[in-house]
């Protein structure tokens, strides 16, 4: 996996976190074990670029002022309402030490069972797996052409994982897609049952004239 390279620059106390973001700049910090801990800064256009590509699963050469450190996207707050990147979290990468990650799961492919109207329902994004650094990808792939029917199904064993190189910390029996009918709006029509009025008609008024 080719590494990523993003700049950075010391982040210090004298920065505050509204005039950093007006600037079109991100806080951000690294740690990560027996890492000491470095508040940084990032532009705002540069990292977006390269969490399009990296996410969270590709190792990033952050350049801390002329200094590489790998690193990881580990978390990412949002604005409220803009969505807008508020801060970012990065781990630190040791090459020599296994890391638990969320590695996207990606169909490919097409069932033959969708031409006669059946849907396919994607159970399981993420796979949560542990592995040394040079060992990540960017997404594991499972092919639904191999899902021909109503009701056929694959698990997390039908994934070409490679179980020596990562720790996979699903059961491999879980259920990652399958072919379903499509879901269909059959509400119950209500009967209003209207009550006779008990307002007299006009021949019961009659009759009751001529009983007088």
């Amino acid at each position: 996996m080719e590494k990523i390279v993003l700049n950075s620059t010391i982040r210090t106390g004298e920065w505050r976190l509204k005039d950093l973001r007006a600037s079109k700049k991100i806080p951000a910090v690294v740690y990560g074990h027996k890492f000491t801990p470095v508040s940084v800064a990032l532009d705002y256009s540069e990292f977006l670029k390269t969490f399009r590509v990296a996410w969270e699963t590709h190792i990033i050469k952050l350049s801390i002022e002329g200094k590489n450190q790998d690193v990881l996207v580990y978390d990412i707050q949002y604005h409220p309402v803009t969505w807008d990147f508020q801060h970012v979290d990065f781990i630190a990468v040791n090459a020599k030490e296994r890391l638990t990650v969320q590695i996207p799961l990606k169909l490919i492919g097409n069932s033959p069972a969708t031409r006669d109207g059946w849907i396919v329902d994607h159970l399981v994004d993420e796979v949560e797996v542990k592995c040394l650094p040079w060992d990540l990808v960017d997404h594991f792939e499972f092919d639904i052409s191999t899902l021909l029917e109503i009701w056929d199904a694959a698990h997390l064993s039908d994934v070409n994982i490679d179980i020596k190189k990562f720790e996979v910390h699903l059961p491999l029996d879980t259920t990652i897609v399958s072919i379903l009918e499509p879901a269909t709006n059959t509400a119950e029509e209500e009967t209003t049952v209207v009550a006779p009025s008990e307002v007299p008609t006009a021949t019961e008024e009659k009759a009751k004239e001529e009983e007088k």
